[in-house]
């Protein structure tokens, strides 16, 4: 018996150490074997989905079977959304100054991600998020750009002036999405 291990035979040695002889109610109590036991456990791929999202960790429609990469396409989004993620973006900027995020920055870009995909068919969800992520780094891409043409040798972490931080956001995506 190791020292940890909770399984029916280490817990009738247990009993037989504090000197039961007989462990047959705890059979009948148990009812099946270990191995009885895990030969029933559903090891799909959508049993795991659903424990996942039923012990709170995520949505429906957003686990990745290994291998699968189907979903990284882009698909259409609604303006709003689209919309949504290059204002912060641009706000992110506009408040840090020197074009690098904080660790508030991906909750709330995660934030939008969340409340839209909680509005569509699971089926959609990772190619949305992916489209979105997409709508990010383009925007952050384009603003990156403006910036070293209006400001050269400039890297992340350092000041950008703030002429050039005004004539930065107020571009336009190019990004082509529509829902």
């Amino acid at each position: 018996m190791r020292i940890g291990d909770v399984t029916t035979e280490n817990y009738k040695e247990y009993l037989k150490i504090l000197g039961v002889k007989d462990t047959t109610n705890l059979d009948k109590m148990l009812g099946k074997s270990a191995k009885e036991m895990e030969a029933e456990f559903d090891h799909s791929f959508e049993a795991a989905e659903r424990a996942m999202v039923a012990s709170g960790f995520g949505q429906e429609g957003m686990l990745i079977r290994e291998g699968d990469t189907s979903w990284k396409k882009i698909i259409p989004v609604s303006d709003e959304v689209r919309n949504k993620l290059i204002e912060v973006v641009r706000r992110q900027l506009m408040t840090n100054k020197n074009g690098m995020g904080d660790y508030r920055d991906g909750d709330e870009i995660g934030a939008v991600y969340r409340n839209y995909r909680e509005g569509i068919p699971p089926s959609e969800r990772l190619s949305a998020t992916y489209t979105m992520s997409q709508i990010v780094r383009e925007e952050n891409q384009r603003l990156y750009n403006y910036i070293v043409a209006h400001v050269p040798g400039w890297r992340p972490g350092q000041t950008i002036p703030a002429d050039v931080l005004k004539g930065a956001v107020s571009g336009e995506s190019h990004l082509d999405i529509k829902a």
